[in-house]
């Protein structure tokens, strides 16, 4: 009874709701779709009513002249897939970049009552678990659209949903043999408590595969304070492929600093890309 209470009050689904219906007819770059969070469908219907068997997501297909490599983009707390501070800028602009875009709309966490934090430990925990389905939903997507290397890029909350997956499918290959997963951005990390999935430094300690970690000098304190225990678990796995980065000015929204977050991510998305294409050519 008690994990059906949480489920009750932990998913906001009439705010997921209120943001599919105001984004819906408004996208100028990128098209809606509704991905089905059955395991038996892989190509959501775009015109699919919301329900609580499909979620809100926007794609953006690259607009160069060729690409096999697509990015989930995972927004932060109370937010939408076309979050105009990180995730629009990412959204609209990696695509003319080479990477698709699939922006995909997370569990939202439904307010909790004033003091009583166990309750939104519970709350935030239960709405990280039920994000588990829509990244695989959202990599089913990408598959079918013939993307062979899929990276995440995740902000604020939505770093913990994405670290959740990846020690998740730490070993998981997919029917051809390639990762799930190929390399992952996280942006304003936080983290809280001792363990998974709320603390970023336990599941870091877990994951393989490239990794970027970006924040800024004026992030928020949870983010600032975690940075030295999330560099530091990288390390203890080892992760060679980890990389944090402080941004010097940046605020945890990179308010003024589009330009610079949507160069620096492409540049390390390109490299660790251009990597793994040759060392799956010497194979």
């Amino acid at each position: 009874m008690f994990l059906i209470s949480i489920e009750a009050y932990a998913m906001n689904t009439a705010s997921e709701q209120r943001w599919a219906e105001q984004l819906r007819d408004n996208i100028v770059i990128g098209d809606a779709v509704d991905l089905p969070l059955s395991a038996s469908k892989s190509t959501p219907d775009s015109s699919a009513t919301e329900n609580s068997n499909s979620f809100f997501s926007i794609y953006t297909p690259h607009t160069t002249t060729k690409s096999n490599a697509a990015i989930v983009l995972m927004h932060g707390t109370e937010a939408h897939p076309d979050w105009n501070d990180i995730i629009h800028p990412l959204r609209v602009e990696l695509p003319d970049k080479g990477w698709a875009t699939l922006s995909i709309q997370l569990p939202l966490v439904f307010p909790t009552s004033d003091n009583k934090q166990e309750e939104d430990l519970q709350s935030r925990t239960q709405v990280i678990e039920s994000s588990v389905p829509r990244i695989d939903a959202a990599i089913n997507f990408l598959r079918a659209k013939g993307y062979d290397y899929i990276s995440i890029v995740a902000h604020s909350f939505g770093t913990l949903m994405s670290l959740n997956y990846l020690q998740r499918k730490v070993d998981k290959v997919t029917a051809k043999g390639t990762l799930v997963i190929n390399s992952a951005v996280i942006i304003g990390t936080p983290s809280s408590g001792t363990s998974a999935p709320l603390n970023s430094p336990v599941m870091i300690e877990k994951i393989k595969i490239p990794l970027l970690d970006l924040y800024g000098s004026k992030d928020l304190d949870s983010v600032m304070r975690s940075a030295k225990a999330r560099k530091t678990a990288a390390r203890k796995i080892p992760n060679k492929q980890f990389r944090q980065v402080q941004t010097i000015g940046a605020d945890h929204f990179y308010r003024g600093l589009d330009e610079e977050l949507v160069l620096y991510i492409t540049n390390w998305l390109n490299k660790t890309h251009s990597r793994a294409a040759v060392h799956k050519t010497q194979k």
